[in-house]
């Protein structure tokens, strides 16, 4: 007898494209093999087997028979590597050869194509980045200590060992899911063998990669290039820097705290800055206490909304502004002439303004959960440092995460993620959630907690900009939608066909971005726009509830593309060695199979099929409009048939985040966007996303595919009025040269901000997010409140380059190395003691004639080494023979950096 398994249509196996999630299925003779332990069961597999995952080969020439592997099995640009598992059977038991009993699932955001080196499993790609391997009648079994190695070919490349996830499981005859116990946990440092194991060049993905491998002497180098302020001018550093500030050079001694008088401040503004002061140990009273007063005069008509001025004296303070906001800013430029370590206070004269009225953060809370402890936490440090834009990306493909009332489904199915081939209950895992929802794969925010988010951003002068993602990116919502109609069909058709989100008779093939082919809401039906409009409006009345109305709505609107029908693929068999085989049936544009599309193209209401997308903007803005909001945001991609934007958007205002890469033409997006009505809020990939690793180092965490590294330096010299400047300071994603023309003067106009955005695909924890977010968010905050000198103006048509020598490179080494000083001697402690886990920069260091030397990313930090026995601080007289491997220091010692290894012999000066 043989257990039933379900297995999917080999057209989909060949779909699964951009994910790395490893399905395998192991089988065995009977059913109910878990109640036969001599036989072997699902359970034996999670409780007994450990699990090594490893790169096999990143490294493809054209050509060569990886390559014509990749395109016959339709790889993306027939670009592939190579990875294996190794399943270790560390129990008692063998596991018995035979017949279909269980099955083994795994998670990976490289779509894998094929199984290389066994014919007795089959391959199956289930959904997303959600696989499976399913055994054989013939597949022999695995005895005592015997390893099952299994060789995959994927699309595209491994380059940190983050591509890995964790939690594979096995599902038994009965569908019974358990967790490897061995994988069971967000880290995969046990899991992963070093990405240089089998080929010293296995982190780079070809011969034209020029990136530099960071190493302790490769840090080294780069931080000493960079240099070190020296002085203590960094006491007078107000991160971000203000428009005007006279330093007079007196520290005054503030132990005994500050004691502040808001005078017309609102009670909850002044109890944000009472709150941080007391995080620092500064809440003063009585006499001994340093006196700041507030003042707020709206007859200062000179003043620009948030703008201030603040005198510090050796005997109190004054801060005087024309509204709540500035003088809340003034308070905090106050707190940053604070040096807790110290106990004093800076004397200054400050005359302040921002330079963009958006100065935002973004948090994917979608493809992994993040709780609202953490948004607070965020929040307070978006404050502190005057970012006034909290953008939450609320849905995805892989997770609903606010409570919407009147469709509970969105939350009781799209919320959750476990194991489910129907989902009923649930949404298929993802993303290294594996079968459960006891991790961050599943959550929500309630209603409360949505007005108390909004409520706490209020009170700190942050305006929330809730984010649905539609049409595409939109699974958890179709499925929700779709458990929502098989509940009311039978007894109420009307009402469950309301909010429903597909054409029910659409048969077109697809395949998106993270590899779904039935993620997309359908535009062409009034049901869509009866739940988006449902959606708009419970979500405004949680804003009136907090107190603090609605006044932008983001619909994302990105990449509802089919990949497929790109220039990287071509109809099977193809000729073209540089493009991967597919059906020609599965490479139509979305919804081409639609009867109610087909229809609308047919009415007029649209040219064709391709403007689809256009079309639902149209319409949610209009929707925006009669509820009173008068701001609608997009990604770029969502609005790019848009000719006119006040012609064609009912909506008042309207922006787009540019997130194209620079190296890929995203400045040109950006200007283009522009020339056809939006304001543009600045958010590329290649210098802020905040899940791009921070180093070319295969153990850093990060998505990385607009950037092999971000660190805080990058970040900080973004140009966001002229980023073609960045073509001569910065390279592409290989470490190669890129070129760019500047834009006309006018672009600038409409430059409404910039933004610094974490998705989350990798990022499961919310101690990642963290990490992954300061310090750069510093960087961030420093580029969108202040213009530096090194920003160029805009001369129309100027190209920059490698070559092109005319950025101000002195100048801009010279303002990093004041802003870095003053992170490291006293932006870092201020971070420790609010209770932010930020990434510690990994140190370099050199064998200067037989001493180790040290370099800093961020000066002031502890470094210290380890001998071989225990962890010892570095002084300029520590024997460089002695030491196996160095880390750095949190700014309050109890936190370590990465620890890296130091050889001798490779790290000499």
């Amino acid at each position: 007898m043989l257990c039933a398994i379900p297995s999917l249509n080999k057209t989909k196996l060949r779909i699964s494209v951009f994910s790395l999630a490893l399905g395998l299925t192991i089988a065995l003779t009977g059913c109910g093999g878990h109640d036969n332990p001599e036989r072997g069961s699902a359970r034996q597999i999670a409780e007994d087997f450990s699990v090594q995952l490893e790169v096999l080969t990143n490294y493809q020439a054209t050509g060569d028979e990886l390559a014509e592997r990749c395109k016959r099995e339709g790889g993306s640009g027939a670009i592939c590597s190579t990875y294996r598992i190794s399943l270790t059977n560390a129990g008692e038991a063998a596991l018995a050869p035979g017949a279909l009993e269980w099955s083994l699932y795994f998670h990976s955001v490289r779509r894998t194509l094929a199984l290389m080196n066994r014919d007795d499993l089959r391959l199956e790609h289930v959904k997303g980045d959600l696989h499976r391997l399913v055994p054989l009648a013939h597949f022999p079994g695995l005895a005592q200590g015997e390893t099952l190695q299994l060789d995959f070919l994927a699309e595209y490349w491994f380059q940190f060992e983050s591509d890995f996830m964790p939690r594979l499981f096995t599902v038994d005859a009965n569908g019974q899911a358990q967790v490897i116990q061995s994988t069971d946990s967000n880290s995969i440092a046990e899991l992963v063998l070093p990405i240089e194991k089998n080929h010293s060049d296995n982190w780079k993905r070809a011969s034209t990669d020029a990136n530099v491998l960071a190493t302790a002497a490769s840090r080294f180098e780069e931080f000493s290039r960079r240099g070190v302020q020296e002085g203590d001018q960094w006491q007078s550093r107000i991160i971000p820097k203000p428009l005007k500030l006279e330093s007079r050079g007196i520290a005054v001694d503030i132990s005994a705290g500050l004691s502040v008088d808001g005078g017309a401040l609102s009670t909850a503004t002044l109890n944000v800055i009472k709150q941080r002061l007391d995080a620092f140990g500064l809440v003063g009273e009585g006499a001994g206490a340093y006196p700041v007063s507030v003042v707020i005069d709206t007859k200062l008509s000179a003043n620009t909304a948030e703008s201030y001025r603040l005198e510090v004296g050796e005997t109190g303070a004054l801060v005087t502004a024309a509204d709540q906001s500035g003088a809340f800013y003034g308070l905090q430029s106050l707190l940053g002439l604070i040096n807790v370590r110290a106990g004093t206070l800076m004397t200054a004269r400050v005359e302040d303004a921002p330079r963009f009225p958006h100065r935002g953060l973004f948090l994917d809370v979608g493809r992994n959960f993040h709780t609202k402890p953490l948004v607070l936490k965020l929040l307070d440090q978006m404050a502190a440092y005057k970012l006034n834009r909290f953008h939450v990306h609320l849905s995805e493909d892989e997770g609903w995460r606010l409570e919407v009332p009147g469709l509970p489904e969105l939350t009781e199915i799209g919320s959750r993620r476990c194991f489910d081939l129907e989902e009923n209950q649930c949404l298929l895992p993802q993303l290294g959630s594996g079968p459960n929802t006891d991790n961050n794969g599943s959550g929500h925010f309630s209603v409360e907690d949505y007005i108390e988010i909004v409520r706490y951003a209020g009170e700190r002068h942050i305006e929330v900009i809730p984010e649905f993602d539609m049409p595409a990116h939109a699974r958890a919502a179709v499925v929700s939608m779709e458990a929502r109609y098989r509940r009311l069909v039978e007894s109420d058709p009307e009402a469950a066909a309301r909010y429903r989100l597909i054409d029910a008779e659409d048969n077109s093939r697809f395949l998106s971005v993270q590899f779904y082919d039935d993620s997309y809401v359908n535009p062409c039906i009034d049901s869509t726009y009866q739940f988006v409009g449902k959606v708009i409006s419970e979500v405004q009345a949680m804003h009136e509830r907090a107190g603090y109305p609605l006044q932008s709505w983001h619909f994302g609107g990105d990449e509802a593309v089919n990949i497929f029908a790109g220039d990287s693929f071509e109809d099977a068999p193809g000729q073209d060695p540089a493009k991967g085989d597919v059906d020609a049936g599965a490479r139509k544009q979305p919804w081409s199979g639609s009867p109610q599309c087909q229809k609308l193209v047919a009415s007029g209401a649209v040219a064709d099929i391709s403007e689809l997308g256009s079309y639902y903007a149209r319409r949610v803005a209009s929707l925006v409009h009669d509820t009173g909001i008068p701001t609608l945001g997009a990604w770029n991609d969502g609005v790019k048939a848009v000719k006119d934007a006040s012609e064609e958007l009912a909506t008042e205002n309207n922006y787009v985040n540019s997130w194209a890469p620079l190296f890929w033409g995203g400045g040109d997006e950006s200007s283009h966007f522009a020339a056809v009505g939006f304001d543009v809020v600045q958010s590329h990939s290649d210098f802020l996303y905040f899940d791009m690793p921070y180093e070319v180092d295969p153990k850093e965490l990060g998505y990385y595919w607009a950037s092999r590294h971000t660190d805080t330096r990058k970040t900080f010299s973004y140009a966001p009025l002229v980023t073609a400047q960045l073509a001569e300071v910065s390279t592409d994603r290989d470490g190669n040269a890129w070129s760019a023309k500047a834009a006309d003067e006018s672009f600038a106009n409409s430059v409404r901000g910039i933004q610094g955005n974490l998705w989350s695909e990798v990022v499961r924890t919310d101690a990642q997010v963290e990490y992954m977010i300061f310090p750069r968010l510093l960087a961030l905050a420093e580029r969108a409140w202040h213009q530096a000198s090194w920003e160029l103006d805009a001369v129309p048509g100027q190209e920059f380059s490698a070559e092109s020598g005319l950025v101000d490179v002195a100048a801009l080494e010279a303002d990093w190395r004041g802003f870095a000083a003053a992170v490291g001697h006293k932006e870092l402690l201020k971070l420790d003691l609010t209770g932010v886990g930020y990434r510690i920069p990994v140190p370099g260091a050199l064998n200067d004639e037989g001493y180790l030397k040290v370099a800093q990313a961020l000066p002031g930090l502890v470094t210290e080494y380890y001998d071989g026995e225990s962890w010892r601080p570095i002084t300029s007289e520590t024997p460089a023979e002695k030491v196996d491997a160095i880390r750095a220091l949190s700014a309050d010692g109890r936190r370590a950096s990465r620890a890296v290894s130091f050889s001798v012999v490779e790290e000499t000066l």
